[in-house]
């Protein structure tokens, strides 16, 4: 108001200046005010400069709109969001911006139901599916942030918008591996009992296939039967890979040798119709892992790779070293910095869509026909992966074949070790033995086999009990302790340091269907070499006997 008076005064004093009178009177104040103004235009200027830089250097995206959805102004970040320039924006709606409503996103409310909620509430927050109006595939998640404001003397709303597409894919990818774990949970509880019923089985099978003659019927039945429980063996061994509880014994590995060792037997897997393509690494990484599981990963990620391809194809092997940086472990919360040597494995295949890769290290999970395939495989091999130390990843794409690369981390310093092999012949002895088992039926077992071998066997079902016959001196000259790692109220190791107090000559052989937790066999010393992992046979047993008492 006081600006336009002050106009209207210079206005007439303009007019009366043509006398001397007027000209002393008006024009000094005129002069003072017209240069006020201009200095207030230039600080309101500088202000709408100012508070346009910061609008638009704001980290957050925000949109200003009308209550019908007309567009009215955008920061720079909402242009560099959604891929568009300042010129474009407004030749697009509200609606362009957002993507189809779907039952599977959290567009299903629509933007007039937002906005009427919003002139209830006055504020607002939710997360909507956004779409980039210039690209075909331009769908992505935002948390859209809503309130009530006044722009130039217009009710508005102001919408800003924070994309959190990252934030959601890594905690898909964290709840995947929470479920990943709860399932590792229920398929190591539900492996490490089935084992101990297998070996019942398997064992008592071992046993009657020496008293049934060659050639009969009933021998070659019983044969089935082993062979069934040997087949559900390795299924549980799958299952105790993917839980992480398997146990390994674990040497210095150079990969480019375990595929030199398996190539023949791969060749064969795939087929003549298929290729196979090795690309070695010079100067490759050793690293520290279970020969047998990298057979196992080996075969796994091959047989994957050749059910992926068509009629024919390509299955290429490939093996580097590698540094995984910061920037590797954002998009990869499982792979921690440092080190790795990785093993690719690229098919030429019908590649997988999103959803298919979500879930294809879950146990049992199988896109394969009924009958074709258990799906513990991949299973498996995330579950080694993890157990030692490394991590998975998987790029496909339908139509574009698949590259599934396993990474185990590199060992460093020592000498590579090698694992001992056995006669097939199970040997034969006469020391004393006492056999510590928990499970009823495997302590008959045991107990059977180990004295038709020769041996003396005190057979006892309760370590503390074993623990106490030792004390009173009614276990003398015992050469071997036989025990169950997980029991009740002591376990086989405990149970062995004790014991040994008493009999300092005395060694130990430790079974089990696994250690609680992943046994690491060089964090125990006194387990070494002397541990069997259940379900085993007469033969597996008597041969770890007779290597522990000649060591």
């Amino acid at each position: 108001m006081r600006d336009r008076q002050d106009w209207a005064r210079m206005r007439e004093g303009i007019i009366g200046l043509g006398t001397e009178s007027s000209r002393r009177t008006y024009y000094p104040e005129l002069q003072s005010r017209i240069t006020q103004l201009e200095e207030a235009r230039e600080d309101l200027r500088r202000s709408e400069a100012n508070l346009r830089t910061l609008f638009d250097n704001l980290h957050d995206a925000i949109l200003i709109h009308d209550w019908e959805g007309r567009l009215i102004e955008v920061n720079d970040a909402m242009l560099s969001m959604y891929g568009v320039t300042r010129d474009t924006f407004r030749t697009f709606t509200l609606a362009d911006y957002s993507a189809s409503p779907d039952a599977s996103q959290p567009n299903k409310v629509g933007i007039a139901d937002q906005l009427a909620r919003l002139r209830v509430e006055g504020y607002l927050v939710f997360e909507w599916r956004a779409r980039r109006p210039l690209s075909p595939n331009g769908d992505f998640d935002v948390e859209v942030s809503l309130r009530r404001a006044t722009w130039y003397d217009q009710d508005v709303v102001v919408a800003v918008v924070r994309d959190v597409s990252e934030r959601k894919r890594l905690e898909a990818m964290l709840q995947q591996a929470q479920k990943l774990d709860a399932l590792g949970q229920l398929a190591g509880g539900v492996a490490h009992d089935t084992n101990n019923m297998l070996g019942v089985i398997i064992g008592y099978a071992d046993l009657l296939l020496e008293e049934l003659p060659e050639g009969t019927k009933a021998r070659e039945d019983l044969e089935q039967i082993r062979k069934a429980a040997l087949h559900s063996a390795d299924l549980n061994r799958q299952l105790l890979g993917f839980a992480r509880k398997q146990t390994i014994q674990p040497v210095l590995v150079d990969l480019n040798e375990v595929f030199e060792a398996t190539q023949k037997m791969l060749r064969r897997l795939i087929g003549e119709q298929h290729t196979l393509v090795w690309k070695a690494a010079k100067d490759l990484w050793l690293v520290r892992v279970d020969p047998s599981q990298m057979d196992q990963i080996l075969t796994n990620l091959v047989l994957n790779a050749r059910d992926a391809l068509g009629p024919s194809g390509t299955i290429t092997l490939e093996m580097a070293n590698v540094t995984v940086d910061e920037a590797f472990h954002q998009v990869h919360p499982d792979a921690d910095p440092g080190q790795f040597v990785v093993l690719r494995v690229t098919d030429t295949g019908h590649g997988m869509s999103p959803e298919v890769q979500a879930r294809i290290f879950e146990p049992f999970f199988t896109t394969k026909a009924l009958g074709c395939g258990t799906g513990l495989g991949l299973a498996m091999v995330y579950g080694i992966a993890r157990q030692n130390g490394g991590f998975v990843s998987v790029y496909s794409s339908p139509g574009l074949g698949t590259t599934l690369s396993f990474y185990l981390p590199r060992h460093q310093g020592g000498d590579p070790a090698t694992l001992s092999t056995q006669d097939l012949d199970p040997p034969r002895g006469h020391e004393k033995v006492l056999l510590v088992e928990d499970e009823q039926a495997l302590l008959e077992l045991g107990t059977r086999v180990l004295k038709e071998a020769g041996y003396q066997v005190v057979p006892v079902s309760n370590p503390l009990e074993a623990l106490a016959k030792a004390r009173d001196g009614s276990l003398q000259s015992v050469a071997l302790l036989v025990s169950d790692l997980v029991m009740p109220g002591l376990n086989g190791i405990e149970l062995f340091h004790q014991f040994q107090a008493l009999q300092p000559t005395l060694r130990a052989l430790f079974v089990s269907g696994y250690p609680s937790g992943t046994l690491d066999l060089e964090s125990q010393p006194v387990l070494g070499r002397a541990f069997l992992q259940k379900p085993f046979t007469r033969a597996a047993l008597l041969h770890k006997v007779r290597e522990i008492l000649d060591a």
